[in-house]
C-alpha cells in the first residue's frame, strides 16, 4: 500500500512540475497573470524559456523515477523539483511588471 502511495504521489508531482514547464514555454508569447509581458521583455522570455525546458526534463524524469521504483532516485528528483520550483519562486517576482 505505501508503494503504491509513493508512486501516486511521485506521479501528481512530476505531473505539476511538467505542467509548469509547458505552461512557461506556451506564454512565451503573451501576457500571463496579468504583471508578466515575455513579449516585451527578451530576458524575460529567454529566461522563461530556460525554466521551461528546466520544469518539463523535470517533470518527465520525475514521472519515471515513479515507475522504476529506485528510491534514491525519486529522492533526488523530489529534492531537485522542491530546489528548482523554490529558485523560480524567487527569480520570477525580479520580472514583475505592476
Amino acid at each position: 500500500m505505501k508503494e503504491l502511495l509513493t508512486l501516486g504521489l511521485t506521479v501528481i508531482l512530476g505531473a505539476i512540475v511538467l505542467y509548469m514547464g509547458i505552461f512557461l514555454a506556451t506564454h512565451l508569447e503573451k501576457s500571463f497573470f496579468g504583471v508578466f509581458h515575455p513579449q516585451e521583455n527578451p530576458s524575460l522570455q529567454k529566461a522563461m524559456r530556460i525554466w521551461a525546458i528546466i520544469l518539463i526534463i523535470l517533470g518527465i524524469f520525475t514521472i519515471i523515477s515513479a515507475f522504476v521504483g529506485i528510491v534514491l532516485f525519486q529522492v533526488i528528483m523530489l529534492l531537485l523539483d522542491a530546489f528548482f520550483v523554490l529558485i523560480l519562486s524567487f527569480f520570477m517576482p525580479t520580472y514583475l511588471r505592476l
